[in-house]
């Protein structure tokens, strides 16, 4: 079977979290976590640190990261490869959550109230992650 790694960064402060709505497809227009394909020779959390600065311009050091899950359904995305992905927590500022900026394949950030986000605004499965993250907050 070929796999695809990808990774994603949940950023929280508190009860807010960093979101960004896709530019392109699969799921374009929907939310996601700031993300991406792992390179080859790169490590996941190499990756999930240049799609972060790549998608809203944020910089964390890797101790900066915990995983929070892994995301490995053979039918989260659609497109043709099976997608497994290392999703990485990491606590930061109000501020920092509110400097980023949208790039790459980010058509806008979005910073909201864990509470408020429901699973049919989010793109592939990333509202696991979200109930994943609540368990975890308590």
């Amino acid at each position: 079977m070929n796999m695809q790694l990808t990774v994603d960064a949940v950023l929280t402060d508190g009860e807010q979290v960093l979101l960004i709505r896709r530019a392109k497809d699969p799921f374009q227009g929907k939310l996601a976590f700031p993300g991406g394909r792992v390179d080859p020779g790169e490590t996941v959390l190499k990756a999930v640190q240049r799609e972060l600065m790549e998608e809203v311009g944020i910089h964390l050091d890797e101790d900066d990261f915990t995983p929070l899950c892994v995301l490995d359904d053979p039918d989260r995305d659609p497109r043709p490869l099976h997608c497994a992905a290392h999703v990485f927590w990491a606590r930061v500022t109000t501020d920092l959550l509110r400097s980023a900026k949208a790039d790459s394949d980010a058509e806008s950030i979005h910073v909201m109230s864990l509470g408020t986000i429901k699973s049919c605004v989010m793109a592939f499965d990333h509202y696991l992650a979200i109930l994943k993250l609540k368990e975890v907050l308590g």
